[in-house]
């Protein structure tokens, strides 16, 4: 397990409620199975989203906290972008 850093291409806000907004952040990153992603903008975060450069197939991947673990077998040094939604 490898902690992997990421680049972001995007930040933005929403309004959830009238009196909350909340971050959306997308990245990109090079992953390998069983690496972490901690998104150090947020101290936690809703959902995740991965997907391989390459093909644009959906990476599988659980979050807790602010950490996004990828859980998708056989990856090695794989571009990805991703999606991080603040909680």
């Amino acid at each position: 397990m490898t902690v992997r850093g990421y680049t972001p291409l995007s930040r933005v806000k929403y309004t959830r409620t009238a009196q909350v907004q909340k971050g959306v952040v997308d990245f990109e990153s090079i992953v390998s199975t069983n690496d972490t992603i901690p998104i150090s903008e947020y101290t936690a975060i809703a959902g995740a989203m991965l997907r391989n450069k390459s093909d644009n197939t959906v990476v599988t991947c659980t979050v807790a906290t602010n950490i996004i673990t990828v859980t998708q077998a056989t990856l090695t040094d794989e571009p990805v972008v991703g999606s991080a939604y603040e909680t």
